[in-house]
């Protein structure tokens, strides 16, 4: 993709019923009359945000379907977006999965399943589009990765050994593509709130969206301080990509600063994870 992204832009985005895919998806019809093809599980969903899309003066090709049980979507959505739209310029790797639970009570499979859509999803992505990127000589990968990505806390390894997985991609891809003009952006949020947590059947006393609906203090904090909206995320990530150019994006002051700790005192941060309990809700 060039510096700046022009209109008509073409993309792919997983995950894009909700949250941090559907507030880019918009964004990007808004401000460049983006055709998109995205996909979801929900057929439902996926169709208001096509509406949405469109309204805003964008074209948009779904495809229901579950990522992680079919990682071949993946070509089928870079099929669909060349023969519907001519071109591929745009890939995010949005869609996202948690299972909470301590090493002791997940099983094997809960890891499988939690890889399938958060690294070998992305992974699949990247090998459909990338002959593309690399014949034309221009392309963006978005991988929506987390502050997980770079820290990992009790009751929530599974999610965050996925994340580290795909962090580590995406920085390998943004070393190596970057001299074929293929740009990689690694987005590590802290909290966004959006209806991940919910969807993941986490409790309310670890969703920022549920505890910024409060008017006490925490509630207060999180609106302001400790988290961001879905929107914000999205305009962030916008924003990058018409920089242009591989880099990292690290979003909420929470996630800079656990970043910048484990950086520079790793081991007070291995101490201050050692403290931490697995909730009951997390096995």
């Amino acid at each position: 993709m060039s510096k700046k992204i022009q209109s008509g832009v073409t993309g792919i985005i997983t995950g894009a019923s909700s949250g941090i895919g559907k507030a880019l998806a918009l964004l990007l019809a808004e401000r460049y009359a983006a055709r998109l093809v995205i996909t979801a599980r929900t057929e439902k969903a996926l169709l208001e945000t096509k509406a949405a899309i469109e309204q805003r003066g964008g074209q948009c090709t779904i495809i229901c379907g579950d990522i992680g049980q079919d990682l071949h979507i993946t070509e089928k959505l870079t099929e669909v977006c060349l023969s519907e739209y001519g071109s591929v310029d745009l890939l995010v790797n949005n869609a996202g999965l948690a299972v909470s639970g301590s090493i002791a009570k997940l099983t094997p499979a809960d890891w499988e399943r939690v890889f399938a859509v958060n690294f070998f999803a992305p992974l699949y992505g990247l090998y459909a589009v990338l002959p593309h990127f690399m014949a034309n000589r221009k392309g963006t990968v978005v991988n929506i990765s987390s502050i997980a990505g770079k820290v990992a806390f009790p009751g929530s390894v599974c999610y965050a050994a996925s994340k580290f997985a795909l962090t580590g991609l995406s920085e390998g891809a943004a070393a190596e593509l970057s001299s074929s003009g293929i740009d990689t952006i690694t987005v590590c949020p802290g909290w966004v709130r959006t209806e991940f947590f919910e969807k993941n059947a986490m409790a309310d006393s670890k969703n920022p969206t549920k505890i910024a609906q409060k008017n006490d203090l925490k509630g207060i904090l999180m609106r302001h301080v400790l988290s961001i909206s879905s929107e914000q995320a999205a305009q962030d990530i916008l924003q990058a990509i018409e920089k242009g150019g591989s880099r990292e994006i690290i979003s909420t002051l929470p996630g800079h600063l656990v970043e910048r700790l484990k950086g520079c005192f790793p081991g007070l941060i291995a101490s201050m994870s050692q403290l931490i309990p697995v909730s009951r809700d997390s096995g």
